[in-house]
């Protein structure tokens, strides 16, 4: 082409935008008669600004198609394809810093055993930190013959790899990686390549950065999340309407008539919501605890409310975080109630000692009266009858210590016939008084079995007195109690089992997978505390053994206490 002082130069190097382009060919086509185009140089020049044009355009489109919430594999997909139109490669990838390590995270083609995904490039005598610490394109035309090897060369001698361009991801100024294209071929790349690498590394280390920032918050909120998930517990925040913004678990806080309100889902406070901690600590803008009953469930609530406030130091919401303290109410009602079973063991015991001096004295004039009488005397029928009374008043007071005693607590062989007697001589006469009968079916061959007799027994007797309590108010009411031995297929051993047996109202199938929780009672609460079947079953299996139960309501009821030998 030849050009007059009045046609200006064409740099073509220079043109990057597709205005730029646009203007260079309304030139070209200005008429001019002083010009003498060459036809060929002008359609390589149009060719090369057609090109440049096509490389903006696809910088455009992938700086579009990158998101976000797109892996380091997303990015080098959505990029690979467009570029191979434009810029011919073999092999790329980009790799970024991490803790001063320069890490190749995504790359094509996949799957390769050498520089792949992973790989770490030592800064000393590497290629691509060159191009980092230069904050410039690098480009290398002919690999194999450099008189200047890197520490990478091999490794793209084994891929096949002749000539490569390397461009810094550059953010802010600041290098976080490096863009690296190359080729089976020497002098692919040249000079006019850079501006265009360099752009489209410029816009891809925006993307990755984004992404990176991007995964770094998901992984902080992931995490936050998960911490608040693990607590088992209710935690959730309100605003000041009481609408429940978030919370860590269904469980606790549930859609109520399309409502999200505290007080309504959370249905322990009811009317009670003026006492509730939120509404105090709202008022304060300080901390609040309280307790509460689930009006439903009757499970108990301890909860916290925490003041949430803003950059302004504006109260706007509330942390609640809700405790359920139910199990531990119940276990220091138990321990409450121990001790008051203890006292009452204790006097008991002191009553017991009393009563043994007048019994001895009763049993022992008796028998003096009686060694004297003659074979005729009407009154020995009735001395016979106080001196038998007095013996089994003394055996029950013997018992009623053994059982109240606090100190014995040792396993030691035992007969569970022994403890079944000693258990009725205890509550006989209570059950007896009610006009119930009781029947005794006792196997006299029965091993000895190792265990605690006053623990034992509390089992027998809680078993005696409800079946007594089952059948008050019927006329025919029969209480059988027996032992035996089996084998036994759930405890692979022999086992002594001792069964009571009503036929008294018996255990609606609903409630009886609750009679063995701790405070679960059917009865007045002047009656029964709810902790005898609870406690039986813990000494059941404190023993290696364990309770059954079978019931049918208006037919009676069977509880079984299963000890191995």
């Amino acid at each position: 082409m030849v050009l007059d002082s009045e046609t200006p130069a064409i740099n073509k190097d220079k043109i990057q935008t597709s205005a730029e382009v646009k203007d260079v060919i309304k030139e070209l086509s200005r008429p001019n008669t002083s010009i003498c185009c060459d036809l060929e140089q002008c359609k390589d020049v149009i060719e090369e600004l057609t090109r440049q044009n096509t490389r903006m355009a696809i910088i455009q489109q992938i700086a579009k198609r990158i998101n976000i919430e797109m892996s380091y594999e997303d990015i080098i997909d959505e990029v690979a394809e467009p570029l191979r139109g434009v810029l011919p490669y073999d092999l790329l990838s980009f790799c970024l810093i991490e803790n001063d390590q320069l890490i190749i995270k995504s790359g094509v083609p996949k799957g390769q055993i050498i520089l792949d995904v992973g790989c770490v490039l030592d800064y000393y005598n590497s290629a691509p930190w060159k191009a980092i610490t230069d904050k410039h394109c690098f480009l290398r035309q002919d690999i194999w013959n450099d008189t200047h090897k890197y520490q990478e060369d091999d490794d793209l001698r084994k891929l096949g790899i002749k000539s490569a361009i390397m461009a810094p991801l550059l953010v802010n100024n600041e290098v976080i990686g490096a863009l690296n294209f190359g080729s089976k071929e020497t002098y692919v790349y040249s000079e006019n390549d850079f501006i265009f690498v360099q752009q489209m590394a410029d816009q891809l280390a925006v993307c990755i950065n984004n992404s990176r920032l991007y995964g770094e918050v998901l992984k902080s909120k992931r995490e936050w999340e998960e911490t608040f998930k693990a607590v088992p517990d209710g935690l959730f925040l309100i605003d000041r309407s009481y609408n429940v913004l978030r919370s860590n678990s269904q469980d606790f806080i549930k859609e109520v008539d399309g409502d999200f309100k505290c007080y309504k889902a959370f249905t322990c406070i009811g009317e009670q919501c003026q006492l509730c901690p939120t509404v105090e600590a709202f008022r304060t803008g300080k901390a609040s605890v309280g307790e509460f009953t689930h009006t439903v469930t009757k499970n108990i609530y301890n909860i916290s409310a925490y003041p949430v406030y803003n950059e302004k130091n504006e109260l706007y919401g509330m942390t609640v975080y809700v405790h359920d303290v139910t199990n531990k109410r119940k276990m220091e009602a138990q321990l409450f109630q121990s001790a008051k079973l203890a006292a009452i063991g204790e006097m008991a015991a002191g009553v017991a000692h009393e009563l043994n001096s007048p019994l001895t004295a009763i049993i022992g004039n008796t028998g003096l009266i009686l060694r004297n009488a003659s074979l005729g005397d009407k009154h020995i029928k009735l001395l016979e009858d106080i001196k038998s009374c007095g013996q089994r008043s003394k055996r029950i007071i013997q018992n009623l210590l053994t059982f109240s005693r606090q100190d014995s607590y040792s396993f030691a062989q035992v007969s569970i016939n022994n403890i079944v007697e000693t258990s009725l001589y205890l509550v006989s006469y209570q059950i007896e008084k009610n006009k119930i009968t009781i029947k005794k079916n006792l196997n006299p061959r029965i091993p000895l079995i190792i265990g605690n007799k006053q623990q034992l027994e509390q089992v027998v007797i809680n078993f005696l007195l409800n079946a007594r309590d089952a059948l008050e108010g019927l006329v025919d009411g029969r209480i059988e109690i027996s032992t035996d031995m089996r084998e036994d297929a759930e405890a692979g051993c022999t086992v002594v089992e001792t069964q009571v047996a009503d036929n008294g109202k018996g255990i609606p199938e609903s409630i009886i997978d609750q009679i063995f929780n701790p405070f679960f009672t059917t009865k007045e609460k002047t009656r029964g505390t709810g902790l005898g079947l609870s406690v039986s079953l813990g000494i059941a299996q404190t023993h290696g053994g364990r309770i059954e139960v079978s019931s049918e309501v208006d037919r009676g009821s069977v509880f079984s206490l299963i000890i191995p030998v």
